[in-house]
């Protein structure tokens, strides 16, 4: 009895570091760059939105305020990004999927992207084609970014 309690203890954590129980944790360094994308089946991206810091190392939103529209930009504040930096661990996106699939194929429809880098050097990534992680962290993410690039100034033209 004791030996096949004994295999069974050792099949069943076999199987345990197989599946993998990494706990995945939010990175502890500051955000220093999100980005989330729309596309449908149009060419190019539906709506597009990036932070990060250009030369000087002053935060620039670069935005589309409408679907297919042009381009936003906006400086922003280094305290702005903990804003993003909370949605992000309120919403638990640190532990996204790598990749959102639906159970049955799907030849026309949408797809996502989504990334953010921290100064410690860790990053988050996750895209999907027609499915979508559980909860409201992408919708809170594109809403902060077009809340912020209301008064952006345009720097791309639809004809571009």
């Amino acid at each position: 009895m004791m030996k096949g309690r004994s295999l069974f203890l050792c099949l069943f954590g076999g199987l345990l570091s197989l599946v993998g129980c990494t706990v995945k944790r939010m990175p502890e360094g500051a955000l220093v760059r999100v980005e989330l994308t729309h596309s449908g089946t149009m060419a190019g991206y539906e709506w597009y939105g990036c932070v990060e810091p250009d030369s000087t190392g002053t935060f620039v939103l670069r935005a589309m305020k409408e679907n297919y529209g042009p381009l936003f930009q906006k400086q922003l504040s280094p305290e702005t990004m903990t804003r993003f930096r909370q949605i992000i661990e309120n919403e638990e996106m640190f532990k996204y999927k790598e990749a959102y699939h639906p159970k049955m194929e799907v030849l026309d429809g949408w797809g996502w992207s989504f990334r953010a880098k921290f100064s410690d050097g860790s990053s988050i990534s996750s895209h999907g084609s027609n499915a979508s992680p559980k909860g409201n962290g992408l919708a809170r993410i594109r809403g902060l970014i077009t809340e912020l690039i209301q008064d952006g100034i345009q720097i791309e033209s639809i004809s571009d």
